[in-house]
């Protein structure tokens, strides 16, 4: 059997041959060795190997390696093929970095995996966990990380090409007057994928965005988020945490948001809305920062105040546009509004979503824009340049669709977009009567919408919701799990509730 030579005071356990590569190794590093020695040692296809319970202090560098298969850090227990949760901690090798820096640092490697691992929050909770800078291909399955009880400031920087997150479970992020992450990355060209894992921190769970690129082609693209559990903790209401949303885009291409739970989210360092498409050039130094081609499909949003605010351009610094936004087949609970849009956001299409809102359906305002090239801020046109909203089912409120001088129902939609086309929707509750809209707009009493529903806002078989969509379909979302939302329905909703202004309504920054 052919075995690689490995220096004396790495390990204290064995390298062998693996697989069908002649000189992989396995390197055994038990707790109290010098791990960096043998991160810095291994070559390609080899595995690292942690003691399963052990526990290893330092802050330690991913080293850039020739081209090759990808080396891995991992347990050497045998651990379960899904999520992990905290309850298998046991069978995870605890790393620590001692200090209020990373633990693991990646800048410029390539082609690493972490499979399996603990990792204790910094020292005050300070900075962030793993660092991610200009790496590629870099996988983290089965993480575990919960904060200590100072919190953490960001579990992953993931800044780079082909960033891997999966079967994780990352929770109590927070700081006290600063902004919180379990995920972020802003200067990294992807692709992303964030599947499968239990995400909790008390400002944004995900955010793309939030600092700038370096260049135009490393806004953050390609990205998949499938599969997960965003959440906050309910004990945090009425504490310093900063908590603002469940998942931001500040700087985005080509996301696919879809099968996931977004839950708990209310008014603190912003305004209670859970999902932002916020475009931003956020220090001033990346005018070509865009959020385009956006798909959010088949998630659920429930415990929240508001469920989306969407801006066409960042009013303080110039920017590229919010565009090509759909979201789809969702189902959405919210004690305030569904949608805050404006700023001259592109295309922008509402389609099969359940919304069950106490608040207003719509809300559309034209605010402030600062364009890529432009040295000034100015008014916007519109709050949304093509528009459109089908078969979806929705609570009407008090201001339906609300357009910013413009008026409720029909008068809202001409007077806030370029164009719209308005279909198939239905907005319940007697004051929807008292309004305006296109043709095709349902508005059955609030009474006889909910009979048209099971607990989990799944249509009765006998609904008249039933294939009353423009595509032959059920209107409203097409279902998923069962679920038993709760909100709180002690508040109340004001038409620019959850936003703030310069010049008329303009989300949180």
């Amino acid at each position: 059997m052919q075995m690689r030579w490995i220096p004396a005071g790495i390990v204290t356990g064995l390298a062998v041959l693996i697989g069908s590569q002649a000189d992989a190794a396995i390197i055994s590093v038990r707790p109290g060795a010098d791990l960096q020695n043998a991160l810095d040692s291994a070559q390609p296809g080899d595995e690292i190997v942690l003691t399963a319970g052990g526990r290893y202090v330092g802050q330690f560098r991913l080293p850039k390696k020739p081209f090759g298969s990808v080396i891995t850090v991992r347990s050497s227990a045998v651990l379960p093929a899904r999520r992990i949760t905290p309850a298998d901690a046991a069978l995870l090798p605890s790393i620590a970095s001692g200090v209020a820096a990373e633990a693991i640092l990646a800048d410029g490697a390539s082609n690493w995996r972490l499979d399996g691992l603990k990792f204790e929050s910094n020292s005050g909770g300070e900075g962030t966990i793993i660092a991610l800078q200009e790496a590629s291909n870099v996988t983290m399955d089965r993480l575990l990380i919960v904060a200590a009880a100072e919190g953490q400031k960001r579990a992953i920087t993931g800044n780079g090409k082909q960033i891997t997150l999966t079967r994780s479970y990352i929770a109590n992020c927070w700081r006290t007057g600063q902004d919180s992450q379990a995920f972020a990355a802003w200067d990294g060209a992807g692709p992303y994928t964030i599947r499968d894992n239990y995400l909790e921190a008390a400002s944004e769970n995900v955010l793309f965005g939030g600092a700038d690129s370096a260049a135009a082609d490393r806004i953050p693209a390609d990205i998949l988020v499938e599969g997960n559990h965003f959440s906050k903790q309910m004990s945090w209401k009425g504490t310093p945490k900063v908590v603002k949303n469940l998942f931001e885009l500040k700087a985005a291409r080509r996301a696919i948001i879809r099968n996931n739970l977004f839950e708990r989210n209310w008014t603190d360092g912003q305004s209670g809305t859970a999902i932002l498409f916020t475009v931003r050039n956020q220090d001033g130094r990346s005018p070509w920062t865009v959020v385009e081609d956006i798909l959010f499909e088949r998630n659920v949003v429930r415990d929240t105040e508001g469920v989306f605010a969407i801006s066409g351009y960042d009013d303080e610094y110039p920017s590229g546009r919010t565009t090509r936004i759909t979201v789809r087949g969702n189902l959405a609970v919210a004690s305030g509004n569904f949608l805050l849009a404006g700023g001259e956001v592109g295309t922008l299409t509402i389609d099969h979503n359940t919304v069950d809102q106490q608040g207003t359906f719509a809300v559309l305002f034209k605010g402030d824009v600062k364009t890529a090239g432009s040295s000034s801020r100015r008014a916007g046109r519109f709050a949304v340049e093509t528009l459109t909203i089908t078969n979806n089912l929705a609570n009407h409120g008090l201001y339906g669709v609300f357009g910013e001088e413009a008026g409720i129902g029909t008068p809202g939609l001409t007077g806030l977009t370029g164009s719209f086309f308005w279909t198939n929707n239905v907005l319940a509750g007697s004051a929807a009567r008292e309004y305006e809209y296109p043709a095709l707009t349902w508005k059955p009493a609030s009474s006889e919408h909910r009979s048209q529903f099971n607990a989990d806002y799944s249509l009765r078989p006998g609904s008249s919701y039933r294939k009353a969509a423009t595509d032959g379909q059920d209107l409203g979302w097409s279902g998923g799990s069962a679920v038993t939302p709760t909100v709180d329905r002690s508040r109340t909703s004001t038409p620019c509730a959850g936003a703030r202004s310069r010049t008329g309504c303009v989300p949180d920054r």
